[in-house]
């Protein structure tokens, strides 16, 4: 047999105030249907529910045994009705690159959640399926709009107690024979392959990461060095970054990017993008 939920609200009310007088009050009823109801649970669940004197009420074992689930019963209902009442929320599909520290987009996703407070947002694994793309300006869906946020040249990060966290600085001949760790989600990393092997230089892949999180985490275990954007430094706290020399040319032009027929998105990219470049430098270096 199923339950009345108004029967339900009337008991959790009477477990609540301890009394029919004061239940009937509150659910602005007549005390004989707070009774009623009562009697009507109880004879469903074929136990008493209170204890009945002149002080009030008191709850048995059953009675409280019912009133979590009784309270759970209506939270959800009322959740339900306020799910098919409330318009359906706007979702923002958002795409971050791998090389990309989600903490460094924490200002972008407290703008969105300050200026968009009923919208959804929604990771996406690429940049096609999202509204709202942080890439790099090499990687951008042609005719986007583009709102440059960050340029940042590429360090070498080393293990703090690796033999040349005492170099200055590092040069191709450097990285001959260096155990590294690979970086293959980024899209600079097959240029910079490339150039080594153009120049004979070789080195030893000692692991390859999924992400630039995991990455930082391998080089302060010591497993190897790694060619990183110069901010995600500061989130290696046990490592040491130290700059590559000319003739490795790479940086890392970063920007907001959206259809330029979306017409929430486009006219507050400018924004969104001051947002950005109003974090700290250690989060988000090189501002273009």
């Amino acid at each position: 047999m199923l339950f009345d939920l108004r029967a339900l609200g009337y008991f959790v009310a009477a477990y609540e105030e301890g009394g029919v007088t004061a239940a009937a009050r509150r659910c602005h009823v007549a005390q004989p249907s707070i009774s009623m109801a009562i009697k009507g649970l109880e004879d469903v669940l074929g136990s008493p529910l209170f204890q009945r004197s002149r002080a009030g009420l008191a709850p048995t074992p059953a009675g409280e045994r019912l009133y979590p689930r009784a309270c759970s019963l209506l939270a959800q209902a009322g959740a339900m009705v306020r799910d098919f009442r409330e318009a359906p929320r706007e979702v923002l599909a958002l795409h971050l690159p791998d090389d990309v520290l989600l903490r460094s987009a924490a200002p972008l996703l407290s703008w969105i959640d300050a200026h968009w407070p009923a919208a959804l947002i929604r990771l996406t694994a690429t940049p096609g399926e999202a509204r709202l793309r942080l890439v790099a300006d090499h990687c951008k869906p042609e005719g986007d709009l583009f709102e440059s946020v960050a340029r940042e040249p590429y360090v070498m990060l080393v293990p703090e107690r690796h033999p040349l966290r005492f170099k200055a600085r590092f040069a191709l001949a450097d990285l001959q024979g260096l155990p590294l760790i690979e970086r293959p989600y980024c899209p600079l990393h097959e240029r910079f392959a490339r150039l080594l092997a153009q120049q004979g230089i070789t080195f030893e892949v000692r692991a390859s990461a999924a992400r630039e999180e995991a990455l930082l985490q391998m080089v302060e275990l010591g497993l190897g060095l790694a060619v990183v954007p110069q901010s995600h430094a500061a989130h290696a706290p046990r490592c040491i970054a130290r700059p590559l020399d000319a003739a490795l040319p790479f940086a890392r032009h970063l920007g907001l990017a959206c259809a330029p027929d979306d017409a929430a998105l486009a006219p507050a990219l400018p924004l969104m993008a001051a947002a950005l470049q109003g974090q700290p430098a250690s989060a988000m270096a090189g501002r273009a």
